[in-house]
C-alpha cells in the first residue's frame, strides 16, 4: 500500500502505475462504498426524491463550478464585507454596555472572554457547559451557541 508522508512534496509525475491504479481502485472502492451506505439511508428515510428530483439535477452547475471556478464580484464582496464589518462593530458596542464586560476587555481575547463569561467575579460567573482538551473553560463558537440558547431557555422560563 502507498504511504504518502507529505502530498504537498509528493512527486505525483513519477508516481509508479501500479502504485497509481491501486490508489485509483481504493478510491473508486471507498467512493461506491459510500454511495451505497447513503442510498441506503436515504431509502430507509423515504427520501430518494430528494437524491432523485434534487441533487441529481444540480449536479452539472457544481460540476462547472468545479471546473472553472465561480464568478464573485469583487465590487459586491466588498460591499458585503463593509456591511458585516459595520454589523460586527455594532454588536461589540452593545456587549461593552453591560457592567460585567469592562472598557479594557478585549472581546477577542479568549482569556478575556473567559474572565466574563466564567471566573471574574464582578462578571457573569456562569457555569462553562464544556471545555478544552487542556481543561481550561471553552469559548469556542460551538460552546458560545450553547450558551446562548441556555440563557434564552432560563429567559423564557422567567416570562
Amino acid at each position: 500500500m502507498l504511504t504518502i508522508k507529505n502530498p504537498k512534496t509528493f512527486d505525483w509525475a513519477n508516481m509508479a502505475l501500479s502504485d497509481c491504479c491501486e490508489g485509483n481502485a481504493a478510491d473508486s472502492y471507498f467512493t461506491l462504498k459510500i454511495f451505497n451506505l447513503i442510498s441506503e439511508m436515504l431509502s430507509d428515510m423515504h427520501m430518494e426524491n430528494i437524491l432523485e428530483k434534487l441533487i441529481m439535477p444540480s449536479l452539472p452547475m457544481f460540476v462547472e463550478m468545479e471546473h472553472r471556478g465561480m464568478d464573485v464580484s469583487v465590487e459586491q464582496l466588498g460591499v458585503v464585507g463593509k456591511h458585516l464589518r459595520s454589523s460586527n462593530i455594532d454588536e461589540e458596542d452593545t456587549l461593552y454596555s453591560y457592567k460585567e464586560v469592562k472598557k479594557s476587555d478585549n472581546l477577542s481575547s479568549n482569556n478575556d472572554l473567559i474572565e466574563i463569561l466564567y471566573t471574574r467575579e464582578d462578571a457573569f460567573e456562569m457555569y462553562p457547559p464544556d471545555r478544552t482538551g487542556k481543561g481550561s473553560p471553552s469559548v469556542s463558537a460551538p460552546t458560545l451557541k450553547l450558551l446562548l440558547a441556555q440563557i434564552e431557555e432560563e429567559l423564557k422560563k422567567r416570562v
